[in-house]
């Protein structure tokens, strides 16, 4: 037996730093480049190769020294381990004189460098093989001695635990990057959720994703068990392969069965598939090679699906009731999943439970809220107001505002701003816009001739088909009566639009207005000047009325700013022929400012209250008290002059207007 070539005996002091240096590598290729110059210095091996496997059995990292890449291309039968290599990475250590008379070498390829002498240690941590080192050296350069194989051992022992760190690091990350993600609670609406439950959340997708990268198979599948029952709520899975060629074998291979032909929505009896065998205790929680197995082999779902590897995993809530499985499914057969994944699996199956307990809860705690909100849908806590919309040259009323107002249980009142912003909480927003719409159109038969309604809805609201149907129908009731459909006498329907989120889709919703439009709609902007509600409306949707916002009236009697942004207004509703109707006039000073600027439409408590429509309904004229031009400058001069700001002045302070008055502006409907 020839000697080891080591050109000196180590020292243990030397050898505890260096394998202490292995666990603070930060990277897995880090890791194994560190094992394989460490173990070839120390042992004097001419190569050395160190690698790891994934669950597919497949080598997903590897370093090498003493070969170049292409003899370790050619290893035999990489990239998935057998022979010799194989061997170690079922856990055993080989010291071998020489590979090649060995019962499990295989022979390498023809031109290879010669190896004799072999050392083969398992990367390992908790009896868990993660990969394999292997040090060598050619014929007649000596054997590995009890010495070699300590220090390697020890050295993969330490690998093989900072690998098991990494990967669990990795995996903690992954579930950290699922719990964080900002994406909504909403529901996505996919089939197989239990009944009257919404469907699977984004939350609850990522984690069956994070399971799927976990396990490393073709597929990963969360499923609910109701009675004898399976139900596949969730299913994730990568890509299938895109067809590459049209020759029969290619066409063939496209048409056999795959796991990922298992779709959200299938049901099946537990006895069909796997995860009652899984629960029963019958089956183990990862079965890497299904087709051999004596119990799923000959199954149909075997056939039917092609699955080759298959683990999986009971979901349980948090009160310890069974919710379902989670479970994963390959293509091909693979080698078992590791203590690590399997752990990995079992707690996403646990952070997946806590997450469908927590949504379970905010839903039922939606449908009571719904439930109780229920009452403003119908008529028993809200009720119908109109305002006038008057002519401020004529005193006549053109118009009214429809608004809504409502009370509580107890009677009280509500702020109607409130009231639609819980509805919209609910996802109820446009149900009751509908409500409200479809109580403002019954007063239309009521109208006085040439008067209109004005009804308030969002964008989202119009551009939903029952509201579409709703002024439809109204607006054909209208054409149908006495006098000709384009009467000017008839009364008119205004819808105002109300919109405070920026229009996504323009071209949508000028579509939807078209429709209405042709059928004698009339469209005014709410709140012009305030939100997203600005110029964009004004520019791309052509209103017959625009709306100036009850902020630009208020003081506008002394606020010069004001009054040129009202000028501005008043001159650009003139050149696209709408109507500018000013919102929340409430006394005689900006009601005589704004006829000035040439504001010819108002509405507002110094004109007429919001009251129930028998209180104005058909009224035809509002006394008008205005002070004359010349009056309201005399006052002015007459008045303290206003803090100066360089040279320009500043409105002074106005009381807050009463509370009652923030909500009941036509913004509020």
């Amino acid at each position: 037996m020839v000697a080891s070539p080591r050109s000196s005996a180590w020292d243990v002091a030397d050898v505890l730093t260096e394998v202490a240096a292995l666990g603070e590598e930060s990277s897995k290729q880090g890791v194994l480049e560190r094992l394989v110059d460490l173990a070839r210095a120390r042992t004097g091996a001419r190569f050395g190769v160190a690698l790891l496997v994934g669950s597919d059995g497949r080598a997903s990292h590897l370093a090498h020294q003493g070969m170049t890449t292409g003899q370790v291309a050619v290893m035999p039968h990489l990239p998935r381990p057998v022979g010799l290599v194989g061997v170690v990475l079922t856990g055993r250590v080989l010291r071998l004189e020489d590979l090649r008379t060995h019962p499990d070498g295989v022979g390498l390829p023809s031109g290879h460098t010669l190896m004799a002498a072999l050392l083969g240690v398992p990367l390992t941590h908790h009896e868990e093989v993660v990969g394999g080192l292997y040090l060598a050296r050619p014929p007649h350069q000596g054997v590995f001695e009890e010495t070699d194989e300590v220090l390697a051992v020890a050295l993969a022992r330490q690998a093989g635990a900072r690998i098991s760190a990494l990967r669990h690091v990795r995996q903690s990350r992954e579930l950290v990057s699922v719990l964080a993600d900002p994406t909504s609670r909403s529901s996505t609406g996919q089939p197989g959720a239990r009944a009257g439950r919404p469907g699977p959340s984004a939350v609850v997708r990522r984690l069956v994703a994070a399971a799927r990268t976990t396990s490393g198979l073709d597929l990963a599948a969360l499923s609910s068990i109701e009675g004898d029952r399976q139900t596949f709520t969730v299913v994730e899975t990568t890509a299938a392969p895109a067809a590459t060629s049209d020759t029969p074998a290619a066409a063939a291979a496209a048409a056999a069965p795959a796991p990922h032909l298992l779709v959200e929505g299938t049901s099946i009896s537990l006895e069909e598939g796997y995860c009652g065998l899984v629960l029963e205790g019958r089956l183990p929680s990862s079965v890497p090679d299904v087709p051999a197995h004596p119990v799923l082999g000959p199954m149909p779902v075997t056939t039917a699906l092609g699955v080759g590897a298959y683990c999986g995993v009971p979901v349980h809530l948090p009160d310890g009731s069974l919710y379902g499985s989670l479970c994963g499914l390959g293509e091909h057969a693979t080698t078992a999943l590791s203590s690590s994944q399997l752990g990995g699996l079992r707690a996403i199956a646990e952070l997946i439970g806590a997450q469908l307990a927590r949504e379970d809860r905010e839903d039922r705690d939606r449908q009571a809220r719904r439930a109780a909100f229920a009452p403003y849908l119908g008529t028993d806590r809200r009720t119908v107001v109109v305002q006038p919309i008057v002519d401020l040259r004529t005193g006549t009323t053109s118009g009214y505002e429809a608004l809504s107002r409502f009370t509580d249980g107890s009677g009280a009142p509500r702020r109607p701003d409130l009231v639609f912003a819980e509805a919209h909480r609910l996802e109820e927003g446009i149900a009751l816009e509908q409500a409200a719409t479809t109580s403002a159109l019954a007063l239309l038969p009521r109208l006085a001739p040439g008067q209109y309604l004005s009804v308030n809805t969002s964008a989202a609201g119009l551009a939903h088909p029952a509201t579409f149907d709703l002024l439809t129908r109204a607006l054909r009731e209208l054409t149908h009566r006495p006098g000709h459909a384009a009467d000017p006498s008839r009364p008119r329907l205004v819808v105002e639009l109300t919109e405070h989120d920026q229009v996504e889709d323009y071209p949508a919703l000028l579509r939807v207005l078209d429709g209405l439009r042709r059928r004698g709609l009339l469209l005014a902007i709410d709140d012009t000047g305030a939100g997203y509600a600005s110029l964009q409306h004004l520019t791309r949707l052509a209103p017959d009325i625009v709306k100036l916002d009850i902020s630009f009236v208020r003081g506008i009697d002394a606020d010069p700013a004001r009054q040129a942004v009202v000028h501005a207004l008043v001159t650009l509703a003139t050149d696209i022929s709408a109507t500018l109707v000013a919102e929340g006039i409430e006394n005689d000073a900006e009601l005589t400012t704004l006829g000035r600027l040439g504001v010819t439409h108002g509405q507002g408590f110094h004109l007429a209250r919001p009251a129930p429509p028998d209180t104005h309904l058909p009224t035809r004229h509002i006394p008008i008290h205005r002070t004359s031009t010349v009056d309201a400058a005399a006052a002015r001069a007459a008045a303290p002059s206003p803090p100066q700001l360089d040279g320009a002045p500043l409105a002074p302070p106005r009381p807050r207007p009463p509370a009652e008055r923030d909500h009941d502006h036509p913004g509020a409907r």
